[in-house]
């Protein structure tokens, strides 16, 4: 942690700038602050790269004593509450019902476009859902 003195004198510091060197910073702490979200995007595609499993073992791998810290690393992962796998099983039903068996129209494999962009439509409102307690249910 920085202590009162030092950020002191680097307020000094800065204060003596000159407007090129000032520009100059700028131009440092734009970069800087560009990698760092280049380094979180990073960071949350190879967490929602991992299967569920390998997210859970990395957070009993890390442990980390912080609930937050490990609730946090599941919702970057993709992790999302309240989602219970009978209510996305049903959701799956319906959809496939409603676009196929309702409509006449033929059933059709359950990797279909279609299929499977209103399955993920359904599980997304699903999970909008916070009074429905349950599992946690990764990719929804």
């Amino acid at each position: 942690m920085t202590t009162e003195r030092e950020i002191d004198a680097l307020a000094a510091t800065l204060a003596d700038l000159s407007e090129d060197e000032e520009a100059a910073l700028q131009v440092s702490l734009l970069a800087i602050k560009a990698e760092r979200v280049r380094a979180e995007e990073k960071r949350l595609d190879r967490l929602r790269a991992m299967t569920d499993f390998q997210v859970v073992d990395f957070i009993i791998r890390s442990a980390h004593p912080d609930p937050k810290v490990s609730v946090r690393v599941l919702r970057d992962a993709g992790f999302v509450r309240g989602v219970t796998l009978q209510a996305a099983y049903r959701a799956g039903y319906e959809r496939y019902g409603h676009e196929h068996l309702g409509s006449g129209h033929p059933l059709q494999d359950e990797d279909d476009y279609d299929y499977v962009r209103g399955r993920d439509y359904d599980l997304r409102e699903l999970a909008k859902d916070d009074d429905v307690p349950g599992y946690i249910l990764k990719g929804a």
